[in-house]
């Protein structure tokens, strides 16, 4: 069961982490010639706070983005009161894919372990996207490292690239596939799965020259092809 208290905390620290930084470079990387074109509509499901909905909107692009949990969402709703480009809706994939679609592009970074129905939510996510449309979709990886994290924020499992691959075959062409994070595994293993204990973000982003080194580790691993990872990342085409 997932530790709301903990949830919420993660979400509004996400503006300030490195981490998810890096990795919506490398979403924002793959989608830019494809967000290029303009006059698009994009779904962000599952925004957390929405700081990602602010770099679609400056591609000049139509948001349309979700979120189910309730302090997050108003995180992400207040944010959107900023830009004409973006709408914020309260509720989660399954029922955006009932009310919404379908949409040029889709993103979800982080979402997919947290629903237990895994297949229902690819069909919902294939259900989302125009034919010829695009995606791109972050999870955490190998499930050997499912620990303490992943508990408290509800998470049912961890990927392979090969697997999370296979889920979206059927419905889409695979772009690009890659782990991201190497250099984290050994600090997801000690933290999370042996020591089952929070990462320790705080001590380093109180730190400006710890978080300077965090930035930069950040930003090498996105530069590099990494063969393991502490995300999975791939971009589709749908069919």
């Amino acid at each position: 069961m997932q530790n709301l208290e903990y949830k919420t905390a993660d979400h509004q620290f996400r503006s300030r982490d490195e981490y998810a930084n890096a990795k919506y470079d490398i979403t924002s990387t793959w989608l830019a010639p494809f967000l290029a074109a303009g006059r698009l509509t994009v779904a962000n499901v599952g925004c957390g706070g929405g700081e990602y909905n602010h770099r679609l909107a400056a591609f000049e692009v139509n948001v349309v983005a979700c979120e189910p949990e309730p302090k997050a969402f108003a995180l992400a709703y207040e944010s959107a009161k900023t830009s004409d480009r973006i709408r914020v809706e309260n509720y989660g994939l399954e029922k955006f894919a009932e009310e919404h679609g379908p949409f040029d592009v889709l993103v979800m970074h982080d979402v997919l372990e947290h629903i237990e129905d895994e297949a229902y939510a690819v069909d919902c996510v294939a259900k989302l996207i125009r034919p010829g449309g695009q995606a791109v979709i972050s999870v955490p990886a190998y499930q050997w490292l499912f620990g303490y994290h992943d508990v408290q924020l509800g998470h049912y499992r961890r990927y392979t690239r090969t697997r999370l691959m296979d889920l979206f075959k059927p419905s889409f062409e695979i772009l690009n596939a890659r782990y991201y994070g190497s250099l984290f595994i050994p600090v997801t293993l000690i933290f999370s799965k042996w020591m089952q204990k929070p990462y320790p973000i705080g001590e380093v982003t109180a730190n400006k020259w710890k978080q300077r080194v965090f930035r930069t580790a950040c930003q090498f691993q996105r530069l590099l092809p990494e063969p393991i990872g502490t995300s999975v990342l791939i971009h589709l085409q749908k069919r």
